[in-house]
């Protein structure tokens, strides 16, 4: 095991501003790694954690880790049972009042994400999470569509999950011990956010907060049999809409978002990044948007003689 910490802060005294924590689990992504750390260390925020759970990667993400000593981030390696069990790891590492979850492979998108967030948790007590927008990013960092997000619907995310993982962060105090259900391993996101709706308010950020990295190693590729039995099991607990009527409806739900999402195009090529991007011109975005299927779209993975190098 080796772990690695900058010192935590002190958040007695009186009305310090919220300490955020984001949650990292990470293995074997060394590639994507160097960009999530750069873009949680750029924000203008200052009181965050980092807390990076890598499961024993031997890829150079340890060397990434050692490099970067800077204040506030926290991280250890060591084999883990898996995505879920490191994302518990993490949260029981670390002592945020506000808790964002950002995988190894994405990034948040521009330097005031984080501040733009706690500022609707301070002056809105009431809500208890707080999402946004997203991008679909290839591996090579190429804009490849923008993620739009609805305000929030109790009936909307019992047909699909439009809450994408990273752009979102929650209040500590609604969940116990462990952030995730670990009996999940494909949909523990969209789990947390089908529990909290019981009782929570949602609020949307109307922003882009975060990318969402395509690649040819997601879940959605290599993991799509547990998915379906997740999803099943979610059907049950939450009365998830399944059937041919639902298939229909969240079909014609992915399409409308598509394009409304094009209303963030320029937002998308226009702001200020903290991660590494390739934006390639409102043209090529808007025909991806609106007119290719996300099967269609280049992952921008690296061959296999070049990955093993």
């Amino acid at each position: 095991m080796i772990r690695g910490s900058g010192p935590m802060r002190d958040r007695r005294g009186p009305g310090p501003p919220p300490l955020v924590s984001v949650l990292t689990p990470s293995f074997g992504q060394a590639r994507w790694l160097e960009d999530n750390l750069r873009s949680v260390e750029a924000q203008t925020y200052a009181s965050i954690e980092h807390v990076v759970m890598d499961g024993g990667s031997t890829d150079g993400s340890v060397r990434i880790l050692e490099s970067r000593s800077r204040n506030g981030l926290i991280w250890t390696s060591e084999p883990d049972r898996g995505q879920s069990d490191a994302i518990n790891r993490a949260f029981a590492r670390s002592s945020g009042e506000i808790i964002g979850w950002l995988n190894s492979d994405d990034a948040y998108f521009g330097p005031t994400v984080v501040e733009e967030v706690v500022r609707i948790f301070e002056t809105e007590p009431e809500v208890g999470v707080v999402y946004g927008h997203a991008l679909l990013v290839n591996a090579e960092g190429l804009v490849l569509q923008v993620l739009w997000a609805p305000p929030f619907s109790r009936t909307l995310l019992r047909l699909h999950d439009f809450i994408v993982q990273p752009a979102a962060f929650i209040r500590r105090e609604l969940v116990g011990d462990n952030l995730v259900d670990e009996s999940f391993d494909y949909t523990m996101d969209y789990e947390l956010w089908l529990r909290l709706a019981r009782g929570q308010r949602f609020r949307r950020l109307d922003r882009i907060l975060a990318i969402d990295r395509h690649h040819a190693a997601r879940k959605s590729y290599t993991m799509w049999e547990v998915g379906r039995s997740d999803l099943a099991r979610l059907e049950r607990r939450y009365g998830v809409a399944h059937g041919p009527i639902a298939t229909v409806a969240r079909k014609t739900w992915k399409i409308a978002s598509r394009l409304i999402g094009v209303t963030l195009i320029s937002a998308a090529l226009d702001e200020p990044v903290v991660f590494v991007a390739v934006r390639d011109g409102r043209i090529r975005l808007l025909l991806r948007q609106v007119a290719t299927l996300r099967a269609s779209m280049a992952t921008g993975d690296l061959p296999p003689e070049a990955a093993s190098g």
